[in-house]
């Protein structure tokens, strides 16, 4: 059953969130585009069921979907979240990596993603931001206190609010770090 949701957006430290949930045992997906798609296939509430077998899930689909998946788990959230125009550059790094590719197929589901996330497929520095800032305000106003952890990875946050809010001790590894703009993995 579904314990932690995360609602944050891509490049906001969805990935290294999700490696550190499964340094602290939750069995966490990032990502999956096998979701999505029974995201846009099943009626709502059914669509949110498929997330019974995890115990946390980062990135898309969730972040497009977490009011109905907030409303039929009850979990905690946490919002990963990084300063506008620095969220802007990694987004449209990223993106410009994929469509630079010879992937098509990627670059068609990228599009179609980013389509749903932001209305408009290719980078739009004001359309998408826009939509990352309402966002990102949206979870922090639908969300009760008790239940929401703001996380900017990117500027330091690490293990100790995270293991406080999830109610776990605190593991002696280092907190991890992924996605340093290194090459995006293509999804084929």
């Amino acid at each position: 059953m579904l314990k932690i949701l995360g609602a944050g957006l891509p490049r906001t430290g969805t990935k290294t969130l999700c490696e550190a949930l499964r340094m602290l045992r939750f069995n966490a997906i990032h990502h999956e585009p096998k979701r999505l798609r029974l995201f846009t296939a099943l009626p709502i509430p059914q669509h949110v069921a498929v997330y019974d077998n995890v115990d946390a899930v980062l990135d898309c689909p969730a972040a497009m979907y977490w009011r109905e998946i907030y409303q039929h788990y009850k979990c905690k959230v946490i919002l990963t979240t990084r300063e506008p125009a620095d969220w802007w550059e990694s987004i449209k790094w990223h993106t410009n990596q994929i469509r630079s590719s010879d992937n098509m197929s990627h670059i068609r589901y990228t599009d179609d993603l980013h389509g749903l996330l932001f209305g408009v497929a290719t980078p739009h520095e004001y359309w998408w931001r826009r939509r990352y800032e309402e966002h990102n305000q949206a979870v922090r106003d639908a969300i009760p206190s008790e239940d929401l952890l703001e996380m900017d990875i990117v500027a330091g946050d690490k293990w100790d609010n995270l293991c406080e809010f999830l109610d776990v001790p605190k593991p002696d590894a280092e907190f991890p770090w992924e996605h340093r703009r290194r090459k995006p993995c293509l999804i084929g």
